[in-house]
């Protein structure tokens, strides 16, 4: 009995000492702005507190999904850029293009001995990677391997998250919580967060920077004028999204070159910051030069503008200068995200590797949180495919105080209603019972805070479910100690047999409930998670109050020769 006292009572005293900076608020007032001059006395306890789920501190819950189609498609064009630069045209390999739907890279070479040595080429070069499909005379087409694409899939979604926690990390949210669902999906809560548009943009923004030349084979008017063709016949809305652009491409791609597409300069209204047109550009498919070449990007502000300045790293200043060396008096148009932010005429060359992204005109503290969003999107770096928005639901913090108040007052009435009864059918049993009880939801919280869980709305409903299990094994053991008297026991016996009797059925019960919340909290999310943790550490807690602290109770109750239970 004595390991058993012990057990207990520094149990409770631990749980104590955990939970004083949480009952005490120490975290919030460490971090007031005058934190350095808080108490001497929180140095000696840990910084950990129950952290609140974003169902009762208010926030941002998003499910956004990875497109993938694109990733695959980005990395054709790289494995394309790679085979250009490194198979020397005079192998007589003439052509590499990207075929989309299905997915394919297409080769052609000037003959057909060329085709068998960019075969051989390819074979000891892309084993892994790439999968011959059909070969005919000149040409060749392959398809990204299936144990590649496998590789691929699972790259990109790691990457995905690691970027948007990043961006979530400079943007400076406290404890978000980023997950990649099944699939090919991401689960992102972002609590106590207050502008939760502009977290969400910084968040989906893909971050692709792009410098393409642009085709002067067509010109401004005439273009526009078949974009307008196009619009009409297909019955398109006035707006430039993605979807709207591929399919003008898509429709257009017999009237422009092949290895060309159409992109727009979005004009923005400078008040409002609505979209109010576009100018349709004809350009090189190919990127010369991409986002990974950056090296550092920040805001700079000119004549009350401000605007982001880029630097690229070795590789990319030397194509820099390569490419406006080359194409003097051509226009070299910066695309972010697919849209063309600016398409100037190449003057002279640019040697040092510097570039800029101007914003436009308008209200200044928007133009400049603007800018500051978007070197942060860069400096991070590019997502590794665009996510699209499943799921958004914003919460607001006074419904999550609304809920704490609520949640409380539920578990103190279940609570209290518990106590009466075990009081009134069990007697003195029924105060151990209670006095387990209490020490039951204080172990609970305790656990919250040493594991670092966070403590939900559904989390609030499963200590509401351990305080009913708790009565529950009380129940079962109790009413086995009566059997036991009746059938003529000693009190002590009877209280041993009692428990010993119970024991299976508690476990039993338990574990089911304990599996249960195993598969909750694995294939769960958010809340549901939330609850998971907490039932499960309440079952824990429920059988260690249940089978040791009442029993001590028991126990001292029973220890003399003509003892009798209270029940």
């Amino acid at each position: 009995m004595r390991w058993k006292l012990y057990s207990i009572a520094t149990a409770t005293l631990l749980s104590i000492y955990l939970l004083i900076p949480t009952f005490g608020n120490f975290k919030e007032k460490k971090e007031a702005p005058d934190g350095l001059l808080h108490p001497w006395y929180f140095k000696l306890f840990p910084d950990q507190q129950i952290n609140l789920g974003l169902d009762l501190k208010g926030g941002i819950y998003l499910e956004l999904e990875v497109k993938l189609d694109e990733a695959f498609a980005n990395r054709v064009d790289l494995i394309s850029s790679e085979i250009r630069r490194n198979y020397d045209e005079k192998e007589g390999l003439t052509q590499v293009d990207r075929q989309d739907k299905p997915l394919r890279l297409l080769l052609e070479a000037r003959n057909e001995p060329d085709r068998v040595k960019v075969k051989e080429y390819l074979k000891e070069q892309y084993r892994e990677t790439l999968t011959l499909e059909t070969e005919a005379a000149t040409t060749l087409t392959y398809h990204l391997s299936e144990a590649y694409q496998k590789n691929l899939h699972d790259q990109t979604l790691r990457q995905a998250v690691e970027t948007v926690r990043n961006r979530i990390d400079r943007y400076g949210v406290a404890e978000p919580t980023i997950q990649r669902l099944g699939g090919n999906k991401i689960a992102i809560e972002l609590p106590g967060i207050k502008d939760p548009e502009r977290a969400i943009e910084i968040i989906k923004k893909a971050g692709r920077l792009e410098f393409k030349m642009v085709d002067e084979t067509v010109s401004t008017a005439e273009l526009q004028k078949s974009v307008s063709e196009v619009r009409s016949q297909l019955n398109l809305p006035e707006g430039f999204s993605r979807q709207i652009v591929e399919k003008i491409n898509e429709t257009l791609k017999n009237k422009i070159p092949a290895d060309a597409e159409v992109a727009f300069e979005i004009q923005v209204d400078p008040i409002t910051r609505k979209t109010v047109g576009g100018t349709p550009y004809l350009l090189k498919k190919k990127a010369e030069i991409t986002g990974d070449m950056l090296r550092n990007a920040q805001v700079n502000i000119q004549n009350n503008e401000p605007y982001v300045s880029l630097s690229f790293n070795n590789l990319g200043t030397k194509l820099f200068a390569d490419l406006t060396r080359q194409n003097i008096k051509g226009r070299l148009a910066i695309l972010l995200d697919g849209n063309v932010t600016k398409a100037p005429v190449i003057q002279s060359e640019i040697p040092n590797g510097e570039a800029q992204i101007t914003l436009g005109w308008g209200n200044y503290n928007a133009l400049l949180k603007e800018a500051e969003d978007l070197t942060l999107v860069l400096r991070e770096g590019a997502l590794p495919a665009r996510l699209e928005e499943l799921t958004k639901t914003v919460i607001g913090p006074s419904l999550g105080l609304d809920s704490i108040k609520k949640g409380v007052r539920s578990s103190l009435a279940a609570a209290l209603v518990v106590i009466l009864f075990m009081i009134f059918y069990y007697k003195l049993s029924g105060l151990y019972a209670n006095l387990s009880l209490l020490l039951n939801i204080l172990f609970v919280l305790a656990a919250l805070t040493l594991f670092g869980g966070t403590l939900t709305l559904p989390g609030i409903a499963g200590i509401v479910l351990t305080i009913g299990m708790a009565v529950d094994a009380n129940v079962i053991i109790f009413e086995r100690i009566k059997e036991e008297l009746q059938a003529g026991k000693m009190a002590k016996a009877a209280v041993g047999a009692g428990y010993q009797n119970a024991m299976s059925a508690i476990v039993d019960s338990n574990l089911t409930t304990l599996l249960s919340g195993l598969v909750l909290y694995q294939f769960g999310t958010g809340p549901i998670r939330g609850f998971a943790v907490t039932l499960m550490i309440g079952i824990l807690t429920t059988l260690f109050t249940a089978i040791v602290v009442t029993r001590v109770f028991q126990d001292w109750a029973t220890r003399g020769q003509n003892a009798k239970v209270s029940i």
